[in-house]
């Protein structure tokens, strides 16, 4: 039952709510006592304003305290209210009969009080004082009106049930609001987790409705909604990726089945198996480089950056080496590679074996793509506080259509070619993923005919 979002909020929101009522009602049952004190004292200090106010009229034309007494308590009366009538000291000279002979005790500091300020209140057995003197010259005596307490106490009784009875119905009424609220609230969750749990591999396609994108609500939907966009792309080049390393693999699997079958097939010359053997050699190390760049292509979704090995790497020495070793590609190839390498020292902090991984990728692609009696050029550069190796051929080209899908991985501009010449379409992605992961850019500036240049721009330190 409390594992419902909407149990757990309307509880949260009738705990909240049931506070709030409970201090507010408490706050108003403590106001409501004082103001019906405060009204209390007032009336009954009026009243024996008014009591002291006929007494001096009385004994003015009767000119006797104890006949001037009896008129006034005569002529007025109060049902719930005692009135008593004393002489300076508080001794009773008359009271009211509802009192019934008995007298109110007005202590001294009570008469005192009355005295300085004109008026003074007190409680006493119960009853609730206000003591006013008969005249301005405070010679005659003292007027003093007498309540019950109990009538203070009826009206806060009758508060007391009201609260008891509204707060629990209040509390009631809301709680059943919130509930209907947070059930409305709640319901686009319901539909979001309805319509995901919808969604498989098979229908990652599949959207989450978006009815209003000002809410947080559906800002959440969007977001599950690119998340699914990432998932569907993700998904869509693993299964790429998978059905072109397949068919990668199965192409030179297929070359050593069928060449060692041939080979087995009858007696053949030394020369023959010689031929059979040096094939599947170089099937075999095709075969290795693939699955070797298969095997460094599956760390690009982790994060690489925590498990490079952070050391200094010379950018010079790096494209040095590089091109002594692609020298030799671009020999047998017939090629000439020029190396622009005369920039003062220029180091950075990366993987240096990735970085000449990177290198000799690019110089691997350019030699592989032209042509006899072309050129390649290797430069290295400061640009801006960055490192900028440029990697030109005077080869094939590229399409401007195939520009955007060069890095991507067993792509190639020219697949028959590329098969002949051992390629993969590998090459280029991983020189991209570790440019990438030095937190840098690589780009490729080609036309059809006139060659490719690649450019890789490196974040470098200053050099010692």
């Amino acid at each position: 039952m409390f594992e419902s979002v909407r149990i757990r909020l309307t509880l949260w929101y009738a705990g909240v709510l049931a506070l709030s009522l409970i201090a507010f009602a408490l706050v108003i049952y403590y106001a409501a006592g004082s103001v019906f004190q405060e009204r209390q004292d007032e009336s009954l200090r009026s009243t024996a304003q008014t009591v002291a106010s006929a007494y001096v009229e009385e004994f003015a034309e009767a000119h006797s305290v104890a006949k001037a007494g009896q008129v006034v308590l005569a002529e007025i009366t109060f049902p719930n209210r005692y009135v008593q009538l004393t002489d300076n000291t508080g001794q009773p000279i008359a009271a009211s009969a509802n009192l019934n002979g008995a007298t109110v005790s007005i202590p001294s500091p009570i008469l005192t009080e009355a005295r300085s300020r004109g008026f003074s209140h007190a409680t006493v057995n119960d009853l609730r004082v206000a003591v006013v003197p008969l005249s301005a010259d405070q010679t005659l005596g003292f007027a003093a009106v007498a309540e019950p307490l109990s009538v203070i106490e009826d009206g806060l009784q009758q508060l007391r049930r009201d609260l008891f009875a509204g707060v629990p119905l209040v509390l009631l009424l809301a709680s059943a609001g919130g509930y209907f609220l947070a059930r409305k609230s709640l319901a686009p969750i319901a539909s979001m987790n309805s319509q995901t749990q919808r969604i498989s591999a098979e229908n990652l396609s599949a959207r989450l409705d978006v009815s209003n994108t000002r809410d947080e609500l559906s800002r959440l939907a969007t977001t599950i909604n690119d998340l699914l966009a990432r998932l569907e792309s993700s998904f869509k080049q693993q299964q790429r990726f998978i059905a072109d390393a397949s068919h990668e693999l199965r192409t030179p699997l297929a070359v050593l089945r069928g060449e060692t079958e041939v080979a087995l097939g009858k007696t053949r010359t030394i020369e023959e198996y010689q031929q059979s053997l040096s094939l599947i050699q170089d099937e075999a190390e095709r075969l290795s480089r693939i699955v070797e760049d298969l095997f460094m292509l599956a760390r690009q979704p982790i994060d690489t950056r925590a498990v490079l090995n952070h050391e200094r790497v010379s950018l010079n020495d790096a494209v040095r080496d590089c091109a002594r070793a692609a020298q030799v590609l671009a020999i047998r190839k017939g090629v000439r590679l020029k190396v622009e390498n005369d920039s003062p020292s220029i180091a950075l902090q990366g993987d240096e074996e990735l970085i000449r991984r990177m290198i000799l990728n690019l110089l691997d692609n350019a030699v592989k793509y032209t042509p006899a009696g072309g050129e390649i050029s290797l430069a290295l550069a400061r640009e801006n506080g960055h490192a900028e190796i440029v990697v030109r051929d005077t080869g094939i080209g590229i399409p401007e259509t195939d520009q955007p899908r060069v890095f991507d991985r067993f792509f190639r501009v020219d697949k028959a070619r590329a098969r002949a010449m051992g390629g993969a379409g590998l090459g280029l992605s991983i020189a991209q993923w570790i440019v990438e992961v030095h937190g840098g850019e690589i780009s490729v500036a080609s036309a059809p005919g006139h060659g490719s240049t690649f450019t890789v721009v490196l974040p470098v330190k200053p050099a010692d």
